[in-house]
């Protein structure tokens, strides 16, 4: 029987009184989780506290956090070069845990120009790695690379942004219709991005190529997967399969608000997308999403799964729902903690 990552004290002081997030893997015994705090006055942002744990060291060695209020809807990604944790909220605020410290760093809006459309400062979808490497994902298809501390860089000053109609960039039009939610890649030199209203881009290790997918509806995944072909999701979880000019819809959904697609991987030869709550995943004959319990008997609940991320050996896959954790080996699921144990 594994030994309780926490005891009642150590829940009481950590997390009593805030629910998960968001949730990164380095290793399989080292995480990083997004916290907010429960039952906070409607006027008043709610405090976002950033929890780092190594589960194979001693309890009173085992967790460090910090907390902020000037966070809000913040994603984390693990980086393996340098190891550590990069987290990113939708005003380009940035948290980042390295084997040193766990600080805030400048918002990516001090380090560069964010301006969009009208002059109006970007704001920031997610926070991934891809290919190994940190990328903070814009509206109006911004892609912004993390080089180091304080230190970001857009793709358009490398020569690699991406193209915006010319009556966007003159500020003429506004469009919501342009951006990323996600990023995927097979490789540095073939990358996916998606999101906005059909908005879906090839990087080929030159420049980027939109992708004619045959829909307008909001897309919020992308995952690149070991079968060899990429998988989007829009936000009432249908599933688009396809590879640079040829896309296919395979499966159909209309999962309710709470239960849409935030992350997708592709693991132990199945494709897994996670929502704030619960995990969905494709039947058995492909044409339908249906909850990850029906396939998997030992699958998280929507309690204890939902949020998702891939250790960068691709060897674990942790999950976090609001209440909890678990962990996928590639054997099965184990529970890493509930809320429910100490209730």
């Amino acid at each position: 029987m594994m030994t309780p990552i926490f005891d009642q004290a150590m829940w009481n002081e950590i997390v009593e009184g805030y629910t998960f997030y968001d949730c990164a893997i380095l290793r399989e015994h080292g995480f990083c989780f997004v916290l907010l705090e429960d039952d906070t006055d409607d006027d008043i942002r709610p405090s976002t506290r950033f929890l780092v744990m190594g589960i194979d060291r001693p309890l009173d060695e085992r967790f460090t956090y910090e907390e902020s209020d000037v966070y809000g809807y913040t994603t984390v990604a693990a980086s393996a070069d340098p190891m550590g944790y990069v987290a990113v909220d939708t005003s380009s605020h940035v948290f980042a845990v390295d084997a040193f410290d766990m600080d805030e760093e400048d918002a990516i809006d001090e380090v560069l120009d964010m301006s969009t459309y009208g002059g109006r400062t970007g704001t920031i979808s997610k926070v991934v790695r891809v290919a190994g490497q940190i990328y903070a994902l814009g509206d109006y298809r911004r892609i912004y690379r993390r080089l180091g501390v304080d230190q970001w860089r857009d793709l358009r000053s490398e020569n690699r942004g991406l193209p915006m109609p010319a009556d966007v960039e003159e500020g003429d039009i506004y469009s919501d219709g342009l951006g990323f939610n996600d990023m995927s890649a097979f490789s540095a030199t073939d990358m996916y991005a998606a999101g906005g209203h059909g908005d879906v881009w090839r990087f080929d290790g030159e420049k980027w190529r939109s992708c004619p997918i045959p829909t307008k509806a909001n897309l919020q995944t992308v995952c690149c997967a070991g079968d060899g072909t990429v998988y989007i999701t829009e936000l009432n979880g249908c599933v688009w399969r396809g590879r640079g000019d040829h896309w296919t819809k395979i499966a159909d959904a209309e999962l309710a608000a709470g239960s849409h697609p935030v992350d997708s991987f592709w693991f132990n030869g199945r494709l897994y997308l996670g929502a704030q709550q619960g995990i969905f995943t494709l039947s058995a004959d492909g044409k339908h999403v249906v909850p990850l319990q029906d396939v998997e008997d030992d699958a998280p609940n929507p309690t204890n799964g939902g949020r998702l991320d891939l250790s960068p050996d691709g060897r674990f896959l942790l999950t976090a729902g609001p209440y909890g954790a678990c962990l996928h080996d590639g054997s099965g699921w184990r529970r890493l903690f509930s809320a429910f144990d100490f209730a």
